[in-house]
C-alpha cells in the first residue's frame, strides 16, 4: 500500500450526532492519499460503532481506542501512529470543505511552508446559521502582502495575538513538529495554543490560505468550553506553557507585552463565566502563578485606553481574593458610570438631581477624572478636590474566610 502523504487525525468522544458529516467530508477530499487516524476517546455513545462502519467502507481509516484522556491526549495519541510527511487535525464534531487538504498541501508545496492556514466558517448549531464576522477565524488581520509568499512570526508582530492558534484550520510539515517535539498538553483545555505557539516561533515558513475550508460548530450541546466548569481553571496551566515560550524570543519586549495584556483579558473573561463554586478555586490558583501575575510584565502600556478596567480587575484577581476583586470590579464600575454620564453628549455635561437637569458646557481642563489609590476622584478647575469612595459595607456578605 503506498504511503500516505497526509494524516488526518480526528478525536472522537461522543458525538454520534455529528461524527457522519465530519467522516463524510474527510473521507470526499479532492487530495485522497491520506491516512484518517479516528481515535477513540473511550466514546460513550455510538461514535465507536460509526467508525467500525465506515472503516468497512474505506481502507483509509485506521481507528485506535483508548481510554478517555481528553482531546490532548487523543490528538497525542494520534500523533505517535500517524505516517504521514504532513498532518491534519480535524475535530470530530466539525466538518472540512472537499478541497480543503488540496489547497493547502498546494500551498506548502509551491511556497515551501511548514504551515499553511487557511480561513474558517463558524456554524452556530443552535440558530443554523454561518457567522464569518470575527477576524481571528476568518484571517481578517491578514493584508493583502500576505498573499502567496512564506512568513514568520516577526511579520505579524502587530497582530500576533490575534493569529488564530487553533489546530484544526492548518496543515502542518511533520518533521517542524517533530524537530520541536511539539505536544499537546494532556489532559488540559485550551490545548491549542502551546502547540502553536512551540512550533510557530520555530519556522521562517508559514503560508495562508483566504479560502474558507473549515466549518467550526459553535454553541453545541455538551461542548466542556461552553460549560464554565472546573475545567476553565486549566487556562492558567495553558497560559503559563505559552508565557515560557514567548519569553524564550530574544528582543521581542513587544510581543511580550501583547501577550500578558492578551492574558489578562481571557483570565478575567474565563473567570466571569466560570460557575460561581470554582471562582475563588481559580483566583487563588492565579495567585500562586509568581511568573504570570509578576508586575514587572505588565507595563504603563496597558493602562491606555479602555485596558485599565480589565487591568484592575486583574490587580484584584490576582491577589487570590474575591472580596477584593469585587471591591476593584464596583469601583470602576462606579469610574465608568460617571465618566458616561459626564462624556454623554459632545461639548456638553449633564448633572441631574431628582427633576432637575442641568447642562454645562465643556471647557477645557475644567472636569478630569482620574482613579488612584484605589479612590476615584473628580477634579475641577484644577483646584477642587472630590474624593468618591464607594461604601463597601453591602459586600461584606461575601467576604470569605481568605
Amino acid at each position: 500500500m503506498k504511503k500516505p502523504e497526509i494524516s488526518v487525525i480526528i478525536p472522537v468522544y461522543n458525538v454520534e450526532k455529528y461524527l457522519r458529516q465530519c467522516l463524510d467530508s474527510v473521507l470526499n477530499q479532492t487530495f485522497s492519499n491520506i491516512e484518517i487516524i479516528c481515535v477513540n476517546d473511550g466514546t460513550k455513545d455510538n461514535s465507536g460503532k460509526i467508525l467500525e462502519e465506515y472503516k468497512q467502507k474505506d481502507c483509509r481509516i485506521k481507528i485506535i481506542d483508548k481510554e478517555n484522556g481528553g482531546l490532548s491526549s487523543a490528538r497525542n495519541a494520534g500523533m505517535k501512529i500517524a505516517e504521514g510527511e504532513f498532518i491534519s487535525f480535524i475535530d470530530s464534531d466539525d466538518w472540512v470543505d472537499c478541497t480543503m487538504l488540496e489547497k493547502l498541501y498546494n500551498s506548502m508545496v509551491s511556497l515551501d511552508t511548514d504551515i499553511s492556514i487557511c480561513a474558517v466558517h463558524q456554524f452556530d448549531e443552535k440558530t443554523q446559521k454561518i457567522d464569518d464576522s470575527n477576524p481571528y477565524y476568518t484571517l481578517g488581520y491578514f493584508d493583502e502582502t500576505f498573499d502567496n509568499k512564506a512568513f514568520s512570526y516577526k511579520d505579524v508582530r502587530p497582530f500576533i495575538m490575534d493569529v488564530c492558534v487553533m489546530a484544526w484550520n492548518k496543515l502542518y510539515r511533520r518533521s517542524l513538529i517533530d524537530r520541536c517535539n511539539a505536544q499537546f498538553p494532556d489532559g488540559k483545555i485550551f490545548e491549542d495554543g502551546p502547540f502553536f505557539f512551540s512550533i510557530f516561533f520555530k519556522t521562517n515558513r508559514v503560508s495562508i490560505v483566504r479560502d474558507f475550508l473549515y466549518f467550526y460548530r459553535v454553541n453545541r450541546e455538551g461542548s466542556i468550553v461552553q460549560k464554565g466548569g472546573k475545567k476553565f481553571l486549566d487556562i492558567i496551566d495553558v497560559a503559563e506553557i505559552m508565557f515560557d515560550r514567548v519569553k524564550e524570543l530574544e528582543g521581542e519586549d513587544l510581543i511580550l507585552e501583547n501577550f500578558c495584556k492578551k492574558k489578562v483579558e481571557d483570565f478575567i473573561s474565563r473567570f466571569e463565566n466560570l460557575e460561581s463554586k470554582y471562582k475563588r478555586q481559580f483566583a487563588r490558583k492565579l495567585s500562586r502563578q509568581s511568573s504570570l501575575t509578576d508586575e514587572k510584565y505588565y507595563t504603563p502600556n496597558m493602562l491606555k485606553g479602555g485596558f485599565l478596567y480589565n487591568y484592575m480587575l486583574f490587580s484584584g484577581l490576582k491577589t487570590g481574593s474575591l472580596l477584593q476583586y469585587r471591591k476593584i470590579k464596583y469601583r470602576m464600575k462606579i469610574m465608568y458610570k460617571f465618566m458616561e454620564i459626564l462624556y454623554k453628549e459632545e461639548g456638553v455635561y449633564f448633572f441631574k438631581y431628582k427633576k432637575y437637569i442641568k447642562r454645562l458646557k465643556k471647557r477645557p481642563n475644567l472636569f478630569d477624572i482620574y482613579y488612584y489609590n484605589d479612590k476615584i476622584y473628580v477634579s475641577i478647575l484644577k483646584k477642587i478636590k472630590f474624593n468618591f469612595d464607594f461604601n463597601f459595607s453591602e459586600l461584606e456578605k461575601f467576604h470569605e474566610d481568605d
